[in-house]
């Protein structure tokens, strides 16, 4: 049933019109009722009081109720604010475009209080519906939100120190398609003188992306405080296989991850890395030139229990960089379903010089350019290590 505490506005130049209704409503248990004898007079009490139905007379002096649609749908309160027109008008046409103009409803007078209780109650009710539906979806984006900030709060910041006598540089970046997405950029010490930095994709989107990601960002967390961290990533194949059995038992829903785990020994440079069915990372020489790691470690993270893992291994000169990304980057398109594609990124790393700090931003900002417009198409995470490179640290 209908609040009976609901407020309504009864709109109407004749006043036995007005007082005809508001008896009516006040047979029907109605007790908040306000009256308004032209157009403005209406707006300026819709300006004032927050009313739950509004009963509109169309034929009055100055400002009609056709204007008065008219405000009301230019601010955007006609959206919230449900009309009712009561009318002597008689032809469709006049129907037509109250209806279109937002009008929930029309009743002809002399109207039929049996009609009048039915069309009022069922607007009543249709309101509380929105508004109930209105509070919820409010609710869900305020979470939503909070859930975003914590999931960027996961992404450490850029790191440009020191390492094992290395001038060693970080930078994350990580930007969710929807409010919190399923990518995973991360970096953190494994025993002295070792950084692992690990870059992930869940196979989904949205919330439940979302979770699977944390999930995986915590075991590895986890694994890297373990007092035997150093020896279990000098194999990065080890840990991706823990996480691998835990993400794999009892999945079903079927997610997985695809996921980079690189292991760099700054003293000697060497970097381990296992790639489980991710896309493979850019290397970039020291002469500007761009080639990919393409060694496969195994299958995506979560898909089966028991899948074996091998690491790779490569030695990264004075001055190179290792550019890890997910998909989000390279299969973003263009309104014409052209996608941004491998090519691009690697130019992108091929120009970069060794005096811009920060340039993971501009890499993202050129694939939203390039998407000119359009939704995002997915997460994108990345992750830049630089070895030595002057004006890195």
């Amino acid at each position: 049933m209908a609040d009976q505490n609901a407020a309504i506005l009864v709109v109407d130049d004749v006043a036995e019109n007005r007082d005809l209704l508001i008896r009516r409503l006040r047979r029907l248990g109605f007790s908040r009722l306000d009256e308004a004898a032209d157009g403005h007079a209406a707006l300026a009490a819709i300006g004032q009081t927050p009313y739950d139905l509004v009963l509109l007379d169309i034929m009055m002096p100055e400002l009609d109720g056709f204007g008065v649609l008219e405000r009301l749908r230019a601010d955007g309160r006609i959206n919230e604010l449900p009309v009712i027109v009561v009318s002597a008008l008689n032809e469709i046409e006049p129907v037509v475009r109250c209806i279109e103009l937002g009008a929930d409803d029309f009743i002809f007078k002399p109207f039929n209080p049996t009609l009048l209780r039915a069309r009022v109650l069922a607007t009543l009710e249709k309101k509380a519906l929105r508004d109930r539906t209105r509070d919820e979806l409010r609710r869900k984006q305020i979470e939503l939100t909070e859930a975003r900030t914590l999931q960027l709060s996961l992404v450490p910041p850029p790191f440009a120190g020191t390492v094992g006598g290395r001038r060693v540089a970080i930078e994350t970046f990580l930007e969710p398609a929807k409010e919190v997405g399923g990518d995973l950029v991360d970096y953190f010490p494994v025993g002295e003188g070792r950084i692992a930095a690990i870059v992930g994709d869940v196979s989904d989107k949205g919330a439940g992306a979302a979770l699977m990601m944390a999930r995986t960002h915590s075991m590895f967390r986890a694994l890297g405080t373990r007092p035997d961290a150093a020896e279990l990533f000098a194999d990065p194949a080890r840990p991706a296989e823990l996480v691998n059995e835990a993400l794999a038992r009892g999945n079903a829903s079927c997610m997985f991850v695809t996921l980079l785990l690189a292991v760099l020994d700054a003293p000697s440079g060497r970097l381990s890395y296992v790639r489980a069915g991710h896309v493979p990372p850019y290397l970039r020489a020291t002469d500007g030139t761009v080639s990919r790691l393409t060694a496969a470690g195994g299958p995506a993270l979560g898909v089966m229990e028991g899948m074996p893992y091998s690491s790779a291994t490569v030695t990264l000169a004075p001055g190179e960089r290792l550019l890890v990304i997910t998909d989000g980057l390279t299969e973003a398109h263009d309104p014409a379903g052209e996608p941004y594609g491998e090519e691009k990124v690697g130019a992108f790393l091929a120009d970069l010089s060794g005096g811009e700090r920060l340039p993971l931003p501009r890499l993202a900002a050129g694939v939203r350019a390039f998407e000119a417009g359009l939704p995002a198409f997915d997460d994108m995470a990345a992750l830049l290590l630089s070895l030595d490179v002057p004006g890195e640290v």
